[in-house]
């Protein structure tokens, strides 16, 4: 599954310039090799920062824009190393760039020694090369690049002095827009971030996560804000976490006040991009070709795009980050990222009589309402709803069978109009629409063996999960997979059967379907018999073992876990009991709902009825997480859910065979 494209170029170019420099009073100057050594002789070490690996005596930025929008940004950083993990962390840095739009100029970076010595960093350790990040998006464009500077002799105790000045044309016209951090995963002595600009453009700005000293003044036609910290705790790495850029300390600016100035913005950068010239017309009319209900034509189209348009980006404009191609380029390549596939798609639309915008979202974090940016990760697309609200699809799904993304739910979205549109949150995804759906009819004979057959389908993001795996595997590690699977019910299970329908087919549902047999499986304690459900070991529910029971290995969470979509599943079982038996004991029910977690088991004794009908015990498990983000509260009680599961897991089924 790709989300991230262009729209993630900005964030990670603003990301990878944060720990730059300057100071308050103005653009910074290298620190005198004597200044340098007091300052890391006075940091301390591991003693003082036990948990760090490095600490950064200062972050200094230093921000001037002109009335175009461009600007020139100075990063200034004393870092000090304290460990090993420091020392590999460190040993190089890289700024990635667009050659076309930026200027990289490292005015300094050298290694202060221990002993007070220094080690400047010669020409020949400083590259240029493509960022390994962006090819891994499918984007090869030669104009995007990483400069790498490598610190040489670099030991625990030693320093780096980083001293950078970067250009950068306007990322909109007339306009500027910014995230500045101020916060990592080193502790920072102190944080200064300084931002100037014409006095007639004053900035909307917003700290997030953060409390440090702000200031502003004026002089000259300009204007100049300054935003200091002193003693930043670092960030702590947890599995699973979001991106920092969703909860460290920053700061949040824009020339731009209200998001409808946003929206009006990148519409007419979308807009004049959506032209339905003949190639694309004729492909829609062959595509639609006696189809009746407008639902299957926008099916079609939506298909026809996932299934032929690959997600790549090459030999980008300005576009670069924020405009797409035209849709006849793109449909005439059958290539484009996120935006192309975007612009494609509402034009095709339009050609069947269903409006349709762009819209810009956010996949991967938590968007910061407050003050209107460019920074955004993903294009999709919005039409109109049955209910008179938008409804979200997301041509760059490729595995998907649902026109609606469901993956969206619960996130802020701009839709670009020529009107301008304010910001809106998508309706909630419940996890019911992204659960898989497993069933389980299995036989127990007298002999204590048993038999069994289990189809697997799911909705939304679960059987996209379930493709995406079949897509990648080849058919003998499918089987393998679901034959460890069976083995995990019992030692010596074996599978019996094994098909899967086509993945590539998107217009039916995927359905797994196997066949199990297990010798010896119940325990004959005379006149007991005692056996678990098959279904209830969770055997046949890979995904939640991979995507959840993974995740709780921490007692407790300082940030959420990033699962990026709701998540549900239904499991049910129906188990065949031989005759001569009556329950003597069933394992517990479980009924648990705390926020945003939910867990219900539930273990069901039917007997035999007058028409011969076989006694049986019903089996039926659901679970769900209602969130695409798992927040540090609501994983305690995905904890205590798997700790309730996992002793009714244990649980068995009790049976006594009847007197005569």
């Amino acid at each position: 599954m790709r989300l991230r494209e262009a729209f993630v170029l900005t964030l990670l170019a603003a990301l990878a310039a944060a720990p730059l420099a300057a100071l308050a009073e103005g653009p910074p100057a290298p620190l005198s090799l004597d200044e340098a050594v007091e300052i890391i002789e006075e940091i301390g070490g591991p003693v003082r920062y036990p948990n760090a690996n490095s600490i950064l005596a200062f972050d200094h930025t230093y921000v001037s824009f002109d009335e175009s929008g461009a600007y020139r940004e100075y990063g200034h950083t004393l870092t000090k190393i304290l460990t090993e993990e420091g020392v590999d962390d460190h040993g190089d840095e890289s700024i990635i760039y667009h050659r076309r739009y930026s200027s990289i100029d490292v005015q300094l970076a050298r290694v202060i020694k221990s002993d007070g010595t220094e080690i400047v960093v010669g020409e020949d350790l400083i590259t240029d090369g493509t960022p390994p990040q962006i090819s891994a998006m499918n984007i090869f464009e030669a104009d995007f690049r990483e400069r790498t500077i490598v610190f040489p002799g670099l030991e625990i105790g030693d320093a780096i002095e980083l001293l950078i000045v970067s250009e950068y044309e306007p990322l909109i016209d007339n306009g500027f827009n910014g995230i500045y951090f101020l916060q990592y995963t080193s502790p920072i002595l102190e944080s200064v971030l300084t931002i100037e600009g014409p006095e007639d453009m004053p900035l909307k700005h917003v700290v997030k996560d953060g409390d440090p000293e702000f200031t502003e003044t004026t002089s000259g036609g300009r204007r100049s804000y300054t935003w200091r910290s002193a003693d930043v705790v670092q960030i702590e790495r947890e599995p699973a976490m979001p991106s920092p850029a969703q909860f460290a300390a920053r700061v949040v600016v824009s020339t731009m006040h209200t998001w409808p100035e946003m929206s009006r913005y990148l519409f007419n950068l979308t807009d004049e991009k959506c032209v339905a010239e003949d190639s694309v017309k004729d492909l829609v009319l062959e595509l639609t070709d006696g189809l009746e209900a407008q639902e299957d034509k926008i099916r079609a189209i939506h298909y026809w795009i996932t299934e032929n348009v690959r997600y790549l980006g090459v030999s980008m404009d300005r576009g670069a980050f924020l405009e797409p191609h035209f849709a006849a380029y793109t449909l005439e390549k059958e290539y484009g990222i996120c935006r192309d596939k975007a612009v494609l798609m509402v034009t095709m639309l339009e050609e069947i009589g269903v409006p349709a915008w762009v819209v810009a979202i956010n996949p991967s974090r938590m968007t910061d309402t407050e003050v209107p940016t460019v920074f955004w990760e993903h294009g999709i697309v919005a039409i109109e709803g049955a209910d008179g609200d938008y409804r979200y699809i997301d041509p760059t799904l490729e595995t998907s069978r649902e026109v609606t993304a469901n993956y969206a739910g619960d996130r802020w979205v701009i839709v670009l109009t020529e009107e301008g549109a304010d910001l809106r949150e998508v309706a909630h995804t419940p996890a019911s629409a992204n659960a898989g759906e497993i069933a389980d009819v299995t036989e127990l004979v007298g002999d204590g063996s048993i038999s069994g057959s289990v189809t697997i389908t799911g909705r939304g993001m679960y059987e996209e999960i379930l493709r995406t795996i079949a897509k990648s595997a080849k058919e003998e590690q499918l089987r393998m997979m679901w034959e460890e699977a069976v083995q995990d019910i019992y030692p010596g299970a074996a599978m019996t059967s094994f098909d899967i329908t086509d993945y590539e087919d998107l217009h039916q549902p995927l359905k797994i379907s196997l066949a199990y047999e297990i010798d010896d499986y119940a325990l004959d304690a005379d006149p007991y018999v005692l056996f678990r459900v098959p279904a209830s070991t969770g055997a046949f529910d890979f995904l939640s073992e991979i995507m959840v029971g993974r995740l709780t290995g921490l007692e407790e969470r300082e940030h959420p876990v990033a699962l990026g979509t709701t998540l549900g599943l239904t499991e049910e079982s129906v188990v065949s009991l031989p005759d001569g038996f009556v329950v003597e004991n069933l394992p517990d029910n479980v009924s648990f709902s705390e926020g945003v977690i939910s867990l219900t088991i539930d273990y069901e004794f039917v007997p035999a009825d007058e028409n011969g009908g076989d006694a049986i015990i019903r089996y039926r498990r659901e679970f769900g997480i209602d969130h695409f983000q798992i927040s540090p509260e609501d994983y305690l009680s995905l904890k205590e859910a798997m700790r309730l599961a996992g002793r009714s897991t244990r649980g068995e089924v009790i049976l006594k065979r009847e007197e005569g």
